[in-house]
């Protein structure tokens, strides 16, 4: 690096640390001064409220948002230089548009490279104290039951549970299918199955288990209560989306593999999830881009301009975050497309902004 490169470098760094202070102080009070009912009327520690909670939500949030904060933090200080004309001189002195833009990239991938470790490995384990500390002192809601659940847990192993309570760890008129292609050749049925997580076994009331045997003949047995130790949890019954939240990645994978094979419906939200923890660190190196495309022309009346236009590109951004939820409904555009597409248009935007700047 030359004096330059250094000198925007590190003015790049040091923007976005002040900027993502500035906003994460920001969230932190608003946040407080919604939730401390709650926290009062809970009897939340101080200690627990900022140890437990908010440590985590800084580093949850923080993560999260990062492309944008950088995106921001960018426009601000090249709006500056362009005003004080910096990028002017360094323009006329023989340095390239695209060699400018070397510096800022560099920074952009110091804060790729933070990010996405702590997405793929570091906010999950936060994510357990956070979402623990919300479920005791925040969050105040019934948990659904879910009905007529249906899983495949392994090849050719299907089960099927009428009405699931979460907080028994329980469910009503309990069946579980064994097939050999399409035979069936067990079927065990109870009218309640709970998960003593003591023992870490499955309790069955009032079971009947069939049998056939390969002349079709069948074998029927019943009982009164039976401890069984089948290879899924109660996970597996009734997922909770947020546990996805607390998963590694190289867990998160092996559940992901899991799902897909019992035909849960909340798989494409973990997959969503899994492709997130990449999409967003990666659109640091766009919208770091379209910032500088935007803010390195000096402009009449200042850099009130660059700003504003920024505020409402980040707006834009976060708008078609939020859409893609409900694009990943439509059976054409996949989870991976849905995450992707915020990525994708904006990187079309910074292509045009970039050719422009560049002229």
């Amino acid at each position: 690096m030359n004096r330059l490169d250094r000198y925007i470098f590190f003015k790049f760094l040091g923007n976005y640390a002040l900027f993502m202070s500035l906003v994460m102080l920001i969230a932190v009070v608003f946040d407080i001064s919604q939730k401390l009912d709650n926290f009062i009327n809970q009897g939340a520690s101080v200690h627990a409220i900022f140890a437990d909670y908010y440590i985590n939500f800084i580093a949850f949030y923080g993560t999260t948002f990062s492309g944008l904060i950088v995106f921001l933090s960018t426009i601000f200080f090249t709006a500056r230089m362009a005003d004080q004309t910096e990028i002017i001189a360094a323009l006329t002195g023989g340095i390239s548009f695209p060699r400018l833009l070397r510096p800022y990239f560099f920074g952009a991938l110091v804060v790729f490279l933070f990010s996405a470790l702590l997405s793929h490995f570091i906010i999950p384990q936060t994510n357990i104290r956070r979402i623990h500390f919300e479920d005791t002192y925040v969050q105040d809601v019934t948990p659904s039951r879910p009905i007529n659940i249906h899983r495949q847990v392994l090849p050719g192993h299907f089960v099927y549970v009428e009405t699931w309570s979460p907080e028994r760890l329980g469910g009503y008129h309990f069946t579980y299918e064994v097939f050999d292609q399409d035979k069936m050749r067990e079927k065990l049925q109870c009218d309640f199955i709970r998960f003593d997580t003591a023992r870490q076994k499955w309790q069955l009331d009032n079971w009947v288990l069939r049998k056939w045997n390969e002349k079709g003949h069948q074998i029927l047995t019943r009982g009164r209560r039976l401890d069984s130790a089948f290879t899924f949890g109660p996970s597996t019954i009734a997922p909770d989306l947020r546990s996805t939240a607390t998963m590694t990645s190289p867990v998160l994978w092996r559940f992901l593999k899991q799902e897909r094979l019992s035909g849960s419906e909340a798989v494409t939200y973990h997959e969503m999830e899994w492709h997130r923890r990449s999409a967003y660190p990666f659109s640091t190196f766009i919208l770091v881009l379209i910032a500088v495309a935007l803010a390195s022309e000096k402009r009449r009346g200042g850099i009130g301009a660059q700003i504003a236009l920024g505020l409402l590109l980040a707006v834009s951004y976060i708008f078609v975050m939020q859409l893609s939820n409900i694009f990943v409904s439509s059976p054409s555009i996949g989870p991976w497309l849905a995450v992707w597409l915020p990525n994708v248009l904006f990187a079309a935007l910074g292509g045009f902004l970039y050719l422009r700047a560049a002229k």
